[in-house]
């Protein structure tokens, strides 16, 4: 039984003690758990905040369009009247549904079972690419019934072992970042258009789209696309030409779907038309070629260039999401933040007590406090230790005793994460 000023479960909440409002409905004493911006450009702690002011609570008027609050967490249980969403407010708000193809992500766990399954497929798929690649190289042809077949192949992985599959994005291997990158675009594609909710061949047509985006590179000399240093004005003009080349290698195979030879074309224009090489603007672009987009930038910059080390999940989000609108199509920029979420399984953290630990599941509910595995420091490196559910992790005041302090990027201090991981999910599995 309901006792008397507790949330219904009705359209607009997702669980009875949470509940989507307009900030301008907030009260003092509501706590607020999500909202419709990334906490990073907040002001306030990843963990929510207290509505304590009038300050604190006309912040959130200016910057958001809709915030979740948590009653259970909430000293003022008083409910507020419906919300004024406006369409593209109520758009997001919608993505809070945990049954949102959005959320997939959320509840998955990485353990033996997926991680082995997942590393086999990722191990024979990036083979096939690869192979792809140098056959066209070599030879000039496009297999491009091949390419059909690695996406049909990962997407029939990503239903089964999502977490893992995106997860192995994030694990680079320095010695193909071609053949690598494009694996992990058409991974990242396919779950980007799956939480679009595009139909089912348009999600194949995008992961395949960003498998083969890059292919105008093995047109360019090796030693200016691995160049350690930033690239002059001429060799940069110089790369920029293999769009256009992709694009004319594959517009002229008749199996190939005109979306997939524009995505090779526009994956680099933007919004705002200063991109290249034709500079369209919003709405004069394929939305396969904007999402590909978005996925590119994602890999490149989690990963190791010549020029640069790899950054970090978190800084990746940040880049996008201060691009959105400009550089990258705005819904397809929040969508995919939302997909892979601040937090997601496999990222490596510093915890509020200066512990590292890797993040093993995550759900919508305690996004911000996931269950880890601490990482034990040792002579001979890093091991794997106990986990720890930071969600259930409180003090007598009910307040959470530990949080993530900052999201590191794969390999920081030495940590091999994907060994520790496998090792540490193995014993747990025996």
């Amino acid at each position: 039984m309901r006792k008397s000023g507790e949330p219904q479960n009705e359209s607009g909440s997702m669980w009875q003690t949470e509940l989507i409002i307009h900030p301008s409905d907030l009260q003092i004493g509501h706590f607020i758990i999500r909202l419709d911006i990334p906490w990073i450009e907040t002001p306030f702690p990843l963990q929510g905040v207290l509505v304590n002011d009038a300050k604190t609570r006309r912040w959130f008027m200016d910057h958001c369009q809709w915030v979740v609050i948590d009653y259970s967490r909430s000293p003022n249980k008083v409910r507020p009247k419906p919300s004024r969403l406006s369409h593209e407010a109520a758009r997001t708000a919608r993505q809070s549904d945990p049954r949102h193809p959005v959320n997939s992500l959320r509840g998955s766990r990485l353990d033996a079972e997926t991680v082995g399954a997942a590393l086999k497929a990722y191990s024979l798929l990036d083979g096939q690419a690869r192979r792809m690649i140098k056959t066209f190289s070599e030879r000039g042809v496009i297999e491009v019934k091949t390419a059909e077949k690695v996406v049909g192949e990962l997407s029939d992985y990503l239903e089964r072992n999502l977490a893992a599959m995106v997860w192995l994005t994030r694990i680079k291997d320095r010695d193909d970042y071609t053949a690598q990158h494009s694996i992990n675009c058409a991974i990242l594609a396919l779950g980007l258009a799956h939480a679009l909710e595009w139909p089912q061949e348009q999600v194949e047509r995008a992961g395949l789209a960003a498998l083969l985006h890059d292919l105008g590179n093995v047109t360019l000399d090796l030693d200016l696309l691995n160049k350690p240093g930033r690239l002059t004005g001429e060799e940069y003009q110089v790369i920029k030409t293999h769009t256009t080349a992709g694009y004319e290698l594959l517009n002229k195979e008749h199996d190939v779907h005109p979306d997939i030879a524009l995505a090779a074309l526009e994956h680099h224009e933007r919004p705002d038309g200063l991109g290249y090489p034709n500079g369209r603007k919003s709405g004069e672009i394929n939305p396969v070629s904007q999402l590909v987009s978005v996925v590119d930038v994602y890999d490149a910059v989690t990963s190791d260039r010549g020029y640069r080390p790899a950054r970090s999940h978190h800084d990746a989000l940040g880049i996008l999401w201060r691009g959105r609108g400009r550089k990258f199509d705005k819904a397809m920029v929040e969508t995919f933040i939302h997909f892979m979420g601040w937090v997601a399984p496999g990222t490596l953290v510093r915890l509020s007590n200066g512990e590292l630990a890797v993040v093993e599941e995550t759900n919508i509910g305690h996004g911000f406090y996931p269950l880890v595995r601490l990482l034990i420091p040792g002579s001979a490196g890093y091991r794997a230790g106990k986990r720890l559910d930071l969600a259930e992790l409180r003090d007598e005041q009910g307040r959470p005793k530990l949080r993530i302090a900052e999201v590191l990027p794969d390999g920081a201090q030495g940590v091999k994460v994907k060994s520790l991981l496998v090792s540490a999910l193995d014993e747990d599995s025996g």
